[in-house]
């Protein structure tokens, strides 16, 4: 459907007027012209558009056609069909190169009562401080128009964040592979008995980004539910003997690093209280060196998983959604990277995409990690024993079409599978690859979601390398605490936190076949600032943020090469530089790596 056609046919939609809430008649209005983005971003700050120009921190996951929120319906456009018109943002002090203002005309000159917006703010100011985010003016057949100051904090709030406010209420919220992102609702009193000609925004504070706008009657607002309902049962490890410290001597031959994305302190608390009734009880509680761990990125207090994976892989700070880049996109060279060149095994496994930000950090060089195409490419470069992740990577490694992604013509998987690869699409495809072949994996996430899969992924992954002579070095990484602090969920913050743990349990099973091995149990950042208590024999837990946080994470590890851990407070990229120390691994200065 062309662009014009599409506004035709909006513009029909529009009058069609619809019911809602307590007899109220309600309208979506066309942006029509006014739109001036897309919801997708490609690459971060590059000016050319796409959102709030954060690269994949975007809202390309909102999908188009009609969206009824808290009782009220809106039609969101499509990138596809509107070539990359879909929504309307505005630029605030941060984003002076967008558009201050934008036009929505209406057509027919409808009369209403109220005008709702579904929209949100970004860098915003602080909410009790009432500054103004944009001015609304409703223009009138006969001449006349009404103003209206939206201000943050009152009329709209942060599209990163939970809190609504009076006049906006938190209707719509989902995980955009950065954070939890959310939309809210506001509702404007209009003059009833007038024509409407135009409705115009302006931008004068944060930047503000308005998604779609309704007129009609009066609806009840509310505010999305949150559930922190925890009653599901699980199987937990349990350690039965005491594991030894470390004093120092040979260096590990093997190196097993588990990254729980967002498992922060929080979220091991939670789950030891929830499954043993006490603080302390994990497996990877049982470590003997525990440490906490800074993740802060460059010039930010807040880490975003690419950022994160690139430190505690290099060593090097870099700008978040960046991978194997510094700031300034020189390239850098991973640990994993240079294990490899120094002829040890790597196996990269995750309960996310293989190009997901935590994995990519160990392989990839991209200025964003929603550069997905790149990325995919990187990992066929990195020529790794073992690549496996769940199956939303798949479209990236094939060329354009109902299955794939790649616009460059090229079927990895194929090329892959020439070079020497097996693709599985389950555990059981694992067990079964020839000994003598790499491994590829995209496995159903369904497949991943029991306590115990990254476990058994595990088992089979050292059964495969534990031959080689030099060791492996293996990042396991668990996506799934990282869901339960954006949405709040602390089924999934449990049961994430249980994966991880069983992985532990599994490491330190191997390990005690082979003392020869490191394992470290760490996360790239907290999501979600969880806490958690036992009062009065009850379980008392609270979120205070849908995001990424500034919490130190924890740090434990067993296993030679522990010790040099084991100090109160450590930067991730002291991990990175301690494994390059303990396997005399050349990690070249940034930019000089080829």
């Amino acid at each position: 459907m062309t662009r014009k056609l599409l506004f035709s046919w909006m513009a029909l939609m529009a009058a069609v007027t619809l019911a809602a809430g307590a007899g109220a008649t309600l309208t979506p209005l066309p942006l029509g012209k006014g739109a001036n983005t897309a919801f997708t971003d490609r690459e971060a700050d590059d000016r050319q558009g796409g959102w709030t120009d954060e690269g994949s921190n975007d809202l390309g996951i909102l999908k188009p056609g009609r969206l009824v929120v808290s009782g009220v319906p809106f039609d969101i456009l499509g990138d596809e069909a509107t070539g990359g018109k879909s929504c309307i943002v505005l630029g605030g002090p941060k984003r002076e190169y967008l558009p201050a203002h934008a036009r929505i005309k209406v057509a027919g000159g409808p009369k209403a009562k109220f005008l709702y917006l579904l929209h949100g703010a970004a860098w915003c100011p602080p909410a009790k401080s009432g500054r103004m985010t944009g001015l609304l003016l409703v223009e009138y057949t006969d001449g006349s128009a009404l103003e209206q100051h939206v201000r943050f904090g009152r009329d709209v709030g942060d599209w990163n964040s939970p809190k609504a406010y009076p006049n906006a209420f938190r209707a719509w919220s989902e995980y955009n592979g950065s954070t939890q992102v959310s939309l809210f609702v506001s509702r404007f009193a209009l003059d009833a008995g007038k024509e409407i000609k135009e409705i115009r925004l302006v931008a004068v504070d944060s930047a503000w980004m308005v998604v779609a706008a309704t007129i009609g009657g009066e609806v009840k607002l509310a505010n999305l539910k949150q559930d922190l309902t925890l009653d599901k049962k699980y199987v937990a490890p349990v350690l039965d003997r005491t594991l030894p410290k470390s004093h120092g001597g040979a260096a590990p031959k093997n190196i097993i690093l588990l990254i729980g994305d967002g498992m922060g302190p929080g979220a091991i608390q939670l789950t030891s209280l929830y499954q043993h009734g006490a603080e302390g009880r994990l497996v990877m509680e049982q470590f003997p060196v525990h440490t906490r761990c800074v993740t802060l990125s460059q010039g930010e207090n807040v880490t975003d998983s690419a950022a994160s994976a690139t430190a505690i892989a290099t060593g090097h700070k870099t700008k978040n959604s960046h991978l194997g880049l510094t700031p300034d996109k020189q390239r850098l060279r991973s640990v994993a990277e240079a294990a490899h060149r120094q002829g040890r095994a790597v196996a990269i496994i995750t309960s996310d995409s293989v190009i997901g930000a935590t994995p990519a950090g160990f392989y990839a060089h991209v200025p964003s990690r929603g550069m997905l195409a790149d990325v995919a490419l990187d990992a066929w470069a990195s020529g790794f024993e073992i690549l496996i992740g769940n199956a939303n990577g798949r479209p990236w490694f094939l060329e354009k079409s109902a299955q794939g992604q790649r616009e460059d013509g090229r079927n990895l998987i194929r090329e892959m599978e020439g070079a020497g690869y097996t693709v599985i699409a389950s555990h059981e495809d694992f067990s079964k690859a020839p000994p003598d072949r790499r491994v590829l994996g995209f496995i159903d996430k369904n497949a991943l979601s029991d306590e115990r899969c990254l476990a058994g992924l595990f088992e089979t992954a050292v059964a495969r390398l534990e031959p080689g002579g030099k060791g492996f070095f293996m990042m396991l990484e668990c996506a799934t605490p990282d869901g339960g602090g954006h949405g709040n969920n602390p089924e999934l913050s449990v049961r994430g936190t249980l994966q991880m743990d069983w992985a532990a349990k599994a490491a330190v099973d191997f390990a005690t076949r082979h003392p020869d091995t490191l394992i470290m149990v760490t996360a790239d950042h907290e999501t979600g600032a969880l806490s958690a208590v036992r009062e009065h024999g009850k379980l008392k837990l609270s979120y205070d943020t849908t995001s990424h946080t500034g919490i130190p994470v924890r740090l434990l590890a067993f296993g030679p090469g522990s010790e040099k851990f084991d100090q109160p407070l450590i930067d991730n990229t002291e991990i990175a530089k301690t494994i390059a120390d303990l396997w005399s691994l050349e990690l070249p200065p940034p930019g000089a790596d080829k």
